[in-house]
């Protein structure tokens, strides 16, 4: 449990709160496990929580009224997501899937808002958090309604080697799951993929995305 106390006490919003407050919330958290594919919660929930990974990953994911999901962003190991629901009562506008195994704790809005509000500076936390998912949402909106697909997908690429901190990696998403992320469809995703590889820019096999030239994917980003 002291791991885990640590762990949250660099998160933002939980890093204002003394580390006894910490490790009592840990102690009052619900502790669930979820396997890939399993839903935290769904689109349409009213899901007044707030979860802390502590392992794993969680995918936001909407889905369209043509029934297509489009994945608007990933909660990491080590992040906390505050549901929408704990502020308004309102249904939540997206579902968290989780990709891998997943360790999670979550707080009910009774547990969370008397620790809250004895701590002025997390509270105003709260509020610097939301406005900067609201200018992250903004640019996610600008991105799907103005960059041509080759852009998203080579953001997305690039963001994953940033990440893997390789020039190979794992191909470990499908080409639904990646059409998904970039808000297209599998047969774009697969002739994008092709258009990337007879340029020279990268080489795809069934298990593995080799990046030959990451500044022609850095100048397509930059282009759009």
């Amino acid at each position: 449990m002291k791991n885990k106390t640590l762990q949250l006490a660099h998160i933002q919003v939980f890093e204002k709160l003394p580390e006894a407050e910490i490790a009592e919330l840990l102690r009052l958290a619900r502790r669930q496990r979820l396997q890939p594919g399993d839903y935290l919660c769904h689109q349409g929930d009213v899901w007044p929580y707030v979860v802390f990974l502590s392992g794993g990953e969680l995918r936001w994911v909407m889905l369209a009224l043509s029934g297509r999901e489009h994945v608007l962003f990933t909660v990491q190991e080590n992040q906390a997501f505050w549901g929408h629901s704990l502020f308004d009562d309102q249904p939540m506008p997206a579902s968290l899937l989780a990709t891998k195994k997943t360790e999670a704790y979550w707080w009910s809005r009774e547990i969370i808002f008397p620790v809250l509000m004895r701590y002025p500076q997390a509270m105003w936390e709260v509020t610097r958090m939301h406005v900067g998912m609201m200018r992250r949402a903004r640019e996610i909106i600008y991105g799907l309604a103005f960059q041509p697909v080759a852009a998203r997908l080579a953001s997305l690429l690039l963001e994953s080697f940033y990440e893997q901190g390789d020039a190979s990696m794992e191909r470990d998403l499908t080409l639904s799951e990646i059409a998904a992320m970039v808000a297209s469809s599998p047969e774009v995703v697969c002739r994008v993929l092709h258009r990337f590889q007879a340029d020279g820019i990268l080489d795809v096999t069934r298990a593995h995305i080799t990046l030959h030239d990451r500044k022609a994917l850095s100048r397509l980003v930059d282009a759009a």
